[in-house]
């Protein structure tokens, strides 16, 4: 279908839905659905109308609520299968909304309970789709899908089963308890207060097509297929809940695809699922190498790389499978070789972040110089696209300096930047810029310093505080890379990391305390590194207590001496987790050796200097000042007096104790 008409039919779409021509609609996606539901349209637009990302993400103002667009559609239109199907579509789409989590955190007791509620809704859609039409494949699907990620609800296995399902309340005892308010308050927040009452039997067309022990998933497959031969979506959805991120794995995928189950589907077609289950596999844990495993897996991708695919599919497959050959072959080439394949299926090709930053990698730090064609196409491509900001900005690096087989182009190269930064900004996401400063290394390691530090020099007067931060180094000469002498600046290292600190970066904020007070590019300066070292704190940065103790020490007031010695210090002491514990044992313990913030004591300070030898035998610093304080008879006789002065006690006890529990 033309890129035009295809814009056309789903602004169309659009238009009815926030019109409320409800009838007109439905009589046009009818009208489509039979092409599409006969499988006589290879391109219809039916299957695209179907989705609600379609129909509710335009550019209206204010924006569709699909929930209330579909909700009066069904009220208006009690008999319409497109607008109950739509209308349980987003129920399901809500219901993963709220289960929704951020990384690493578990998904709460609430959150289950307010998305089977959107479920419920969902399953009551899709019923009374069921009743609508005879062949009512979406609906089938999208119960599979449904049944494969949350489980039927109980009311409908009551059904199958033959049962009347008890009513929500009879079922459970929850509606007073605090995970029902928080539940609900999810369906709340969607406008709705949740569904207690379930059918009573049914649809007909259900009578009796649940086989004994038959999993939910299978059963809705089996529907799907029984309205609509050899569906190729119905099936990639199976076959997905099959995948290793269902727990699953791509051998069992295979099964599938090889059994009967697939029979009905073209050899094209069964290539498309075993493409996926291959790339679930290339995405996955990297055989070992040499293992029969990665050996499968090798003669798998060349069986299907040799079958006919469509561009996107071969695409896919090699953007995954260029970084796995070459750990499995032990040969950047080798990898390099599969991405030159990649340019060559078409002029749009290309490969994926991780190929990217791989051919990187391969051709500039480790050296991988039959390799450069492969680097070059990727940037004359990323220019003519022009979409991918790290892309972007690397190639204007490469321009900058007429690297990498492209030509020196330097007027060009800073509305390359102002692109790509623009581009960044539009996406919201760092790893952009992060990305940006591993290639800067490369570069380096490839001993293109220059072009790195265009690239770095570019992105931070942008604003981005990591390529501040990386510059402050760098013209410190501490960088990674020996950095030639033309570009040691202590002035402008101040100046970057400054820069990058008043941004927000905290690791930023702690560098320029030290650096503040070690006076870089100027005299030092008490009073601002006690204060980044005070910022850093409060943003979370451990190591910048102890500093700012040891900062006062060296350089504060007799006041804040005593402040860091009798509260800073001890406070860290009192933290058996501080990365910092034995460094702060140290300086306390120097502290009361030089009666600095304290009254000098030499055998208080033994003794925390025998608390740092228990926390890191490997300390020499302490282990000598230990030695000193008791190497002779003398040095014996004054540990004896200042013992006397102390009254034997031992300060280090308490945080002994602490050590131990």
């Amino acid at each position: 279908m033309p890129q035009q008409d295809q814009s056309d039919n789903i602004s169309k779409a659009r238009m009815l839905l926030a019109t409320r021509r409800f009838l007109k609609l439905d009589e046009w996606l009818l009208s489509l659905m039979r092409g599409w539901q006969n499988q006589t349209d290879d391109l219809s637009v039916y299957g695209l109308l179907m989705h609600p990302a379609t129909l509710f993400t335009g550019t209206e103002s204010p924006p569709l609520n699909p929930l209330e667009i579909l909700s009066d559609w069904a009220q208006q239109c009690p008999q319409s299968y497109h607008a109950h199907v739509l209308l349980g579509m987003v129920w399901h789409e809500n219901a993963w909304l709220i289960r929704q989590t951020q990384a690493g955190r578990e998904v709460e007791d609430h959150q289950w309970l307010g998305a089977q509620l959107c479920c419920d809704y969902a399953v009551l859609a899709f019923l009374r789709a069921i009743k609508l039409h005879q062949r009512p494949t979406h609906a089938y699907r999208h119960m599979m899908n449904l049944s494969g990620g949350f489980g039927e609800p109980y009311w409908l296995k009551s059904l199958f089963a033959g049962e009347i399902p008890l009513p929500l309340h009879e079922k459970f005892s929850i509606q007073g308890s605090e995970i029902w308010q928080a539940g609900v308050a999810h369906l709340h927040a969607l406008g709705f207060e949740p569904a207690t009452h379930w059918p009573q039997n049914l649809p007909a067309a259900l009578h009796d097509t649940r086989k004994a022990g038959e999993e939910a998933v299978d059963h809705w497959l089996r529907m799907a297929m029984s309205v609509r031969h050899a569906d190729v979506g119905t099936m990639e959805s199976y076959l997905l809940f099959h995948s290793a991120f269902w727990g699953g794995s791509d051998e069992q995928q295979m099964l599938i695809i090889d059994s009967p189950l697939c029979a009905e589907f073209s050899e094209e077609e069964r290539n498309q699922f075993r493409a996926n289950a291959l790339c679930d596999a290339l995405s996955g844990d990297i055989a070992d190498r040499e293992s029969p495993r990665a050996l499968e897996l090798q003669q798998r991708l060349a069986d299907l790389l040799s079958q006919s695919l469509d561009p996107d599919t071969r695409i896919r497959l090699l953007d995954l499978a260029g970084i796995c050959i070459a750990y499995w072959q032990d040969d950047d080439q080798a990898g390099l070789a599969v991405y030159h394949d990649l340019f060559a299926v078409s002029a749009q090709a290309m490969p994926g972040h991780f190929a990217t930053m791989f051919i990187s990698r391969a051709v500039l730090a480790n050296g991988n110089e039959e390799g450069l064609p492969v680097l070059t196409q990727l940037l004359t491509r990323a220019l003519s696209q022009a979409n991918n900001p790290t892309l972007v900005a690397f190639a204007a690096a490469a321009l900058h300096s007429g690297l990498y087989g492209l030509p020196a182009k330097p007027e060009l190269c800073s509305g390359l930047m102002d692109h790509a930064w623009s581009l960044m900004q539009q996406s919201g996401d760092e790893k952009p810029a992060k990305d940006l400063v591993t290639l800067a290394h490369d570069m380096a390691i490839n001993d293109d310093l220059d072009a790195a530090h265009f690239l770095m020099t570019e992105m931070a007067r942008h604003g981005s505080a990591i390529h501040c931060y990386e510059l402050y180094f760098f013209y410190r000469n501490t960088w990674h890379q020996d950095v030639p002498a033309q570009y040691h600046n202590d002035s402008n290292a101040m100046d970057c990391v400054l820069s990058a600190a008043r941004s927000g970066m905290v690791p930023a904020m702690f560098t320029c305390a030290n650096a503040l007070r070690e006076g870089l590019g100027g005299e030092p300066d008490y009073e601002q590194a006690m204060q980044w070292y005070q910022r850093a704190m409060d943003a979370g940065h451990l190591s910048a207590a102890y500093w700012r103790a040891s900062c006062a020490l060296d350089n504060g007031s007799d006041a804040e001496k005593r402040q860091a010695a009798e509260h800073w210090l001890p406070e860290i002491l009192h933290n058996a987790e501080h990365p910092d514990r034995a460094e702060a044992a140290y300086t306390l313990g120097m502290a009361w050796l030089t009666g600095t913030g304290v009254k000098k004591n030499r055998y208080i300070a033994d003794q925390f200097m025998a608390f740092v030898l228990e926390m890191n035998p490997e300390s020499e610093a302490a282990r000598k000042v230990h030695e000193e304080l008791n190497g002779s008879l003398r040095a014996r006789m004054n540990l004896w007096q200042d013992k006397r002065k102390s009254e034997g006690s031992d300060p280090t006890q308490v945080f002994r104790q602490e050590l131990l529990h």
